[in-house]
């Protein structure tokens, strides 16, 4: 009777499941009141500790969970699969901590109730540090002693990843997936996997399907809003992934960027603020801020800001643009100029410090320079839409129509960057 009461409790707070032998993932941040009233309601019942420690765990509360996971250690001796899940979970707190040694110290008495799942936690201690070797070490132990082992196939595909062999990362997942077809890491990893290989639509179906599957997981919200959907809902799935773990600093700054970018900036300087009580030297942070600033014109503030991510990490390439484009307005060209070249020597895989040279030339009159900085963006970026139509305006002013033109098209044909397209067309009717 006490497991029929108890999942009868946990419906109260929407799990759908059974409750075991294998618990249902629940949501994170908000959802804790309920998990809580649960473990409040059955305090001797070790798969409500299982659920309310994982999302204190998911939601960022590290302490917390590790002390409702201990708690439900203690009462799961008679419910070996709870217990081993447990096991996981408290695995699975050091290595969001990063800490390789008590990670794989908590790997250990997994061990002893699955030597495979024991060598595949070892795997995910060493994935931490970003060995891939010995993690694989792990994993073909793990795979001898049960080859159907969900977490090694998992851990496999995400070493093969770290090694660059795209082939070998996507064959694990695809086995694990087929092993476990409700298993929301596999798809969640394999999506990132086909991303970053150029493979973007099959990508985005895999970061779905892991969404779909775990509603609620802070990680596979941020990856799939950061890896190519619409900015409206990279923006609503971002705002989910700060809400379900507000410590989540990266998902902020993802949301903060992408705010500013749609011209929310009150809201873009509000995550960067929540970035900051975070990490408070956070240089990324800083130089949204500074954008932010630069937004509304506070010109003075924004390079403040841009020189304080600097002097965090004296290689930032987006510090130095952002000093760059402050000096621009303010008419300081010289100074403008020395610090886009320092941007561009900084991060070759970016044209902005080129785009934004050459607008800044072509503004000051100077636009000899100008075509020299939108012919270096153009060569260097031939589908960068930015760049043609800087080196577009440079040729016009300059009277060579012609080439203007095929710039202007050029920049309409391009499949990269976002631009002006009305504005561009009327500057190209204006050449006829």
């Amino acid at each position: 009777m006490r497991v029929v009461r108890f999942a009868v409790l946990l419906a109260t707070v929407g799990a759908l499941a059974p409750v075991l032998p294998v618990l249902p993932t629940l949501a994170q941040e908000s959802e804790l009141d309920g998990l809580r009233a649960v473990v409040k309601t059955t305090p001797t019942e070790p798969a409500a500790a299982l659920a309310l420690g994982r999302a204190l765990r998911r939601s960022g509360r590290s302490v917390e969970a590790l002390a409702e996971i201990r708690r439900g250690i203690a009462l799961s001796a008679s419910s070996p699969d709870v217990m081993r899940q447990l096991r996981w979970e408290a695995a699975r707190v050091q290595f969001d901590r990063r800490d390789f040694v008590q990670g794989l110290a908590a790997c250990k008495p997994l061990g002893a109730l699955s030597v495979a799942e024991g060598h595949a936690c070892a795997a995910d201690a060493h994935l931490v540090q970003q060995r891939a070797t010995e993690a694989l070490d792990e994993t073909a132990a793990a795979l001898a002693k049960d080859p159907q082992c969900y977490e090694a196939k998992v851990a496999e595909g995400r070493a093969y990843e770290f090694e660059l062999d795209a082939v070998k990362a996507e064959a694990s997942l695809r086995q694990a997936i087929a092993i476990r077809q409700g298993g929301a890491d596999a798809h969640l990893e394999l999506g990132r996997v086909l991303s970053k290989a150029g493979r973007r639509d099959e990508g985005i179906a895999e970061l779905r399907k892991a969404v779909e599957l775990d509603t609620n997981n802070p990680d596979g919200l941020y990856v799939l809003a950061v890896d190519g959907t619409s900015p409206p809902e990279s923006i609503r799935l971002l705002q989910r992934a700060t809400r379900e773990r507000p410590s989540f600093a990266e998902a902020w700054l993802a949301l903060g960027t992408q705010e500013l970018a749609a011209g929310h900036v009150l809201q873009a300087g509000q995550a960067a603020d929540a970035v900051l009580r975070i990490a408070p030297t956070d240089a990324g942070a800083r130089v949204l801020l500074g954008k932010v600033a630069l937004s509304q014109g506070r010109v003075d503030e924004a390079i403040k800001d841009a020189e304080a991510a600097l002097r965090v990490m004296a290689n930032s390439a987006a510090a130095k643009l952002l000093v760059a484009d402050g000096n621009a307005k303010k008419g300081e060209l010289d100074a403008a100029l020395e610090a886009y070249q320092a941007a561009w020597g900084l991060d070759h895989s970016d044209p902005t410090p080129l785009v934004h040279a050459s607008e800044a030339c072509h503004a000051a009159g100077r636009d000899t320079s100008a075509r020299a900085f939108g012919t270096r963006a153009t060569q260097e970026f031939p589908k960068w839409a930015p760049g043609w139509v800087a080196l577009g305006d440079a040729l016009a002013a300059q009277g060579e129509r012609p080439a203007a033109r095929d710039s202007y098209r050029s920049a309409l044909a391009a499949s990269d960057g976002t631009i002006d397209k009305a504005a561009v067309l009327k500057k190209l009717a204006a050449l006829r």
